[in-house]
């Protein structure tokens, strides 16, 4: 029984990674410039900022 607890836990890692591998990406890398004038580093623009 142990093994089979193992064998369904890498069947399922493999099957994890592989979906992350496969998945479209963004199409574009992030640069800071980005997020030039945000506050916070998600992005969220500053309530104060005056554009």
């Amino acid at each position: 029984m142990r093994k089979t607890y193992i064998a369904v836990t890498l069947v399922a890692l493999v099957v994890i990674v592989t979906s992350h591998l496969m998945s479209p990406s963004s199409g574009r890398a992030v640069s800071p410039e980005d997020f030039a004038g945000a506050c916070a580093p998600c992005g969220a623009p500053c309530p104060s900022a005056k554009k």
